[in-house]
Order: C-alpha cells, then structure tokens, then sequence
C-alpha cells in the first residue's frame, strides 16, 4: 500500500501481520530451487539488476524496484545473472525452511530442510 505524504510517499509492505521480512543474497550465476509453500505467501522486492524471477510457468526480466507477490502454493525461483544479487522478500504468513516442497533443484536437495 502507498501513503501519499505532504513531503512524498510511504510504502507500506505489511501492518499489523505475522510476517518474517530479510534479504536474500545469490552468488553469481545461481539460482534458488523452483520450490512452494504451503503456509505463506512471499512478496519479494528486487534491489539489484541482473535478476529473473520465475512465477509458475512465467519468467520475468526485471530492475530494481520491481515487486512480485507470490501465493502460497504457487511455484517460485530467484535467477541470478552475472554479478551478486539481492531481493528483500516479505514473508506473509508462518515462515519455516520445513514449508518448502522443491520440484527442481541444482543443489540435489529433497523438500524441506532449507532454501
């Protein structure tokens, strides 16, 4: 939600709810694994350029600034470029690294157990 102030505007990302805010970090050239959860939805806000996100079956260029929100129970990865990269992710509802079902993973990695 925005608030329009005398002096600009406020973003207001979440009031009065359970939510879990933190940045994710991605080496060069990496990816998180095409994952959902089951007990939350996630909002992330990309800081830095060089990042594609995957939402189900869409892949979207973008620039920092840029903000997705993603339902629970939909499929979701962070695709990095060729530098460092950042996204603040908002999580909105009960946050667990156990609440993760991978449907693809470079990693070798099963459901659950951390991101």
């Amino acid at each position: 939600m925005e608030i329009a102030k005398p002096w600009g505007n406020v973003k207001e990302y979440a009031s009065n709810q359970t939510c879990t805010v933190r940045i994710i970090y991605l080496e060069p050239n990496k990816e998180t694994s095409l994952h959902s959860h089951d007990l939350r939805d996630d909002m992330w806000v990309v800081l830095d350029n060089g990042i594609k996100v995957q939402i189900a079956d869409k892949t979207y260029d973008t620039k920092p600034g840029q903000e997705f929100v993603i339902p629970a129970e939909s499929l979701h990865r962070i695709i990095n470029g060729p530098h460092k990269g950042r996204v603040l992710e908002i999580a909105f509802g009960y946050t667990s690294e156990e609440d993760i079902s991978r449907v693809e993973d470079e990693y070798g990695r099963l459901s659950g157990k951390g991101e």
